[in-house]
């Protein structure tokens, strides 16, 4: 299932609908994309948007969530939630004959979510406990900070999860105040992929939207690019440690911009794989690290790049001239043949393994049509990776990777 998708586009009642059949295929898989994430909270709300999400198919007015988990796995169906800064989703997989059973609890979690008081604290407590864990994770401790100083004042400084005193903060009038105001028709993607008849989906996706209005205007969506960075060094201290940690970051431009697929080049070419030249120069020749890597998280609006070391609290210094010294060195000098077809080989590969499956075709498409606005500029992807020089690259790299954010935690008393 690796060729590229045909899909039909429709608007029905107000939501953007993509249907994309593959008769025969006796699956279906559907994604209801939520075009508001946790860049969207305000002040005080940090969480909202991920808590909330994740409260939809904890029950509803009709049926409890017990009620509602059997009644989806008696007919073997799965359903599933993600959050994001732009965007949160809620997630279906059934059999084609089971789908529109299913896509009529799916809905149901959507427009009438019950936001029990009892489930809500079942669900703050299993938030709090992963916020614990990563507080005792030194990437995720390290990185939570520097966030908060790359995009200072923009919804992309904070996880989308909030930290543990926002979630102690939200209530369940909160969620059913962000419900109220962010998800709604128009505010939904919803895209399916798999054995499915167009037109009657598009019936059926008529009666489950009829007369689904939202209580008041829905909450805008920011469309301000992030601002300046706060600070460019951070130095943080935690007790009982035994390793040091560092991660540097630099502003990227997003997923539609010319300059994207270079950078996604460069940075699997300087620390993805472990070919990479960071696992060459930093942990194999100078055994700087335990832990290292690079990464591009695009956003709708402008991501980074990210690079992250971890080692020995006695050369953390050394390690973060390492990091810098290495993205340097892309932005100076031209990357080998070898290294450019590396690296392009490895992001292809990723690319055709990430959509093997139904659900994630779905996943592709969606994610696509919402941070690059038209989703058929996935299948346009790979043409992108293969048409990019080495010259590019060192122009792209040239261009952005300036101006680092670092964020350093060393061991406290």
């Amino acid at each position: 299932m690796t060729q590229d998708l045909i899909f039909e586009r429709s608007k029905i009642n107000g939501m953007d609908v993509l249907l994309a059949p593959r008769p025969g295929l006796g699956l279906v898989a559907v994604a209801a994309m939520i075009h508001r994430g946790s860049a969207d909270e305000s002040d005080g709300e940090h969480g909202l948007a991920s808590f909330t999400t994740s409260m939809l198919m904890r029950g509803t007015t009709r049926r409890g969530s017990e009620q509602l988990a059997f009644d989806l796995e008696s007919i073997g169906a799965i359903a599933s939630e993600g959050d994001g800064k732009d965007a949160c989703s809620l997630g279906l997989r059934s059999g084609a004959g089971e789908a529109a059973q299913a896509l009529e609890i799916m809905f149901e979690a959507l427009r009438q979510p019950a936001f029990d008081p009892r489930e809500h604290e079942i669900n703050r407590q299993e938030v709090l406990a992963d916020l614990r864990m990563q507080e005792d994770e030194k990437f995720g401790f390290t990185y939570r900070e520097y966030l908060k100083a790359m995009f200072a004042g923009h919804g992309y400084g904070h996880q989308t999860e909030g930290e543990q005193a926002d979630v102690e903060a939200i209530t369940p009038e909160a969620c059913r105040r962000w419900h109220a105001e962010a998800i709604g028709p128009g505010s939904i993607l919803l895209v399916a992929v798999g054995d499915l008849d167009v037109e009657a989906w598009r019936g059926l996706l008529e009666r489950l939207t009829d007369g689904w209005a939202s209580s008041g205007a829905l909450r805008g969506r920011i469309a301000v690019p992030p601002g300046p960075r706060s600070e460019p060094l951070l130095d943080l201290a935690k007790p009982g440690l035994s390793q040091g940690f560092v991660v540097v970051g630099y502003r990227a431009p997003p997923i539609t911009d010319a300059q994207y697929p270079a950078l996604r080049l460069a940075s699997a070419a300087l620390g993805e794989g472990f070919a990479g030249r960071m696992f060459s120069n930093l942990r194999d020749r100078r055994s700087l690290a335990y832990a290292l890597g690079a990464s591009l998280r695009p956003y709708r609006l402008g991501g980074h790049q990210l690079l992250y070391i971890g080692t020995q609290p006695e050369r953390i210094e050394e390690a973060r001239e390492g990091l810098l010294e290495e993205a340097e060195a892309i932005r100076r000098d031209l990357l080998t043949e070898d290294e450019l077809n590396r690296a392009r080989e490895y992001i292809l590969g990723k690319y055709v393994m990430g959509r093997q499956s139904v659900a994630q075709r779905v996943g592709h498409l969606a994610w696509w049509e919402d941070a690059a606005g038209y989703a058929a500029l996935g299948a346009a992807y790979p043409d992108r990776l293969r048409a990019v020089t080495a010259p590019q690259i060192r122009e792209a790299a040239h261009q952005w990777w300036r101006e680092p954010t670092i964020a350093i935690l060393r061991p406290g008393d």
